[in-house]
């Protein structure tokens, strides 16, 4: 079986709770994308597309 492509559409900048307002995945998801298992990974995408970023973007910063 293939690993899981990252979800990153190259918005990287994350908002007020540290949420990545391209992918929604947490600071934490995206350090440790690489480390997780197909299964973990999928989670993680099903809880991405659950959440919506933070309506305070000035306190925003840029992962890249």
């Amino acid at each position: 079986m293939e690993d899981i492509q990252s979800p990153c559409i190259s918005i990287c900048r994350q908002d007020s709770n540290g949420v990545c307002f391209g992918c929604r995945r947490t600071t934490e998801e995206i350090g440790n994308w690489s480390l997780y298992t197909n299964e973990q990974k999928e989670e993680v995408i099903k809880k991405a597309s659950d959440r919506r970023n933070a309506p305070d973007t000035a306190t925003g910063t840029f992962f890249r």
